[in-house]
């Protein structure tokens, strides 16, 4: 029978793409929703015609989540911390597949153990073994992609500034990155859903980054499709650092998480690891100049 799938969080970044690359598969489930607050309706209620239901409810509450298969988590850094409720609560209502709000870079690396940033995906990941062991029908899903482009080009997250065309990096600038599109991603993501578990297994990690570009190429290439030419700023790691520990001490935690990931983004090890798995799926993903040239032209 064709899986039914429910997407919480559909209202940020990636939802929009994850919700797109179900509609393309219509066919392939038995019933696609999305899971929002009541206040939110309006929001999505334009979704409906085109075969997507509208769940009102609360994620943390297990009666939304009767009658689905799958979870999608979308959850954003604001309500991180409450998935292990939402693990719960869906099921409870009998979710045997759930999707954690993952999609970046590979966290189970020993230098991202401990990282400040990764403590709620870290604890998620901890909570769905137990719970697997306890429920050995739930199955789980890690999707890795690196960094979204998107997010790389067009919010200050990685040290690209827009307004002033200028780019402030913490680190090597010819290291390597991966780098991925949300739209792919999400084709990805929806596609995996098909792709059977092997027997007796029950956690699983796709590593699908469209692919590494050095960073230095990266800006290089954002300029050159924007027709714009970006001033590079190159600051010591150790730098991004010492501002994230100024930022603990003096109780800033949106400073704090901030250097966090600039730090991160500057590591070496911030590139996704082989072997990847994207010769799993049936198409090819875009080239990073394709990926800005798709949202700057």
């Amino acid at each position: 029978m064709a899986p039914s799938v429910i997407v919480v969080g559909a209202g940020g970044n990636l939802g929009p793409s994850i919700v797109q690359a179900l509609l393309a598969r219509r066919g392939d489930f038995s019933r696609v929703a999305i899971l929002a607050a009541p206040e939110k309706k309006s929001k999505f209620a334009k979704l409906e015609p085109q075969g997507v239901e509208l769940v009102l409810g609360d994620y943390k509450e297990s009666k939304p989540y009767k009658g689905f298969d799958v979870v999608i988590s979308l959850a954003g850094n604001e309500i991180m911390k409450f998935q292990p409720q939402m693990i719960d609560a869906a099921v409870s209502a009998g979710v045997t597949h759930f999707y954690s709000s993952e999609f970046g870079v590979d966290i189970s690396q020993t230098p991202f153990l401990t990282e400040r940033y990764f403590r709620d995906k870290h604890i998620t990941r901890d909570h769905l073994r137990a719970k697997a062991k306890e429920v050995p029908e739930l199955h789980f899903t890690f999707i890795i992609i690196g960094v979204f482009a998107e997010t790389f080009a067009l919010t200050p997250a990685f040290g690209v500034d827009q307004e002033k065309k200028e780019f402030t990096f913490y680190g090597d600038l010819e290291t390597e990155r991966s780098f991925s599109s949300m739209a792919d991603t999400a084709k990805y993501t929806v596609e995996s859903i098909l792709i059977p578990f092997e027997p007796g297994q029950h956690e699983r990690t796709l590593k699908v980054p469209n692919g590494n570009w050095m960073v230095k190429d990266a800006i290089k290439l954002l300029g050159e499709v924007q027709g714009v030419q970006y001033t590079v700023n190159v600051n010591p790691l150790d730098e991004a650092r010492q501002l994230q520990e100024k930022s603990r001490l003096s109780g800033d935690t949106t400073g704090e998480l901030a250097f966090s990931l600039k730090s991160l983004f500057g590591a070496t090890y911030a590139a996704v690891p082989n072997p990847w798995d994207n010769d799993k799926f049936s198409f090819t993903p875009m080239t990073l100049k394709e990926m800005f040239v798709s949202f700057f032209q």
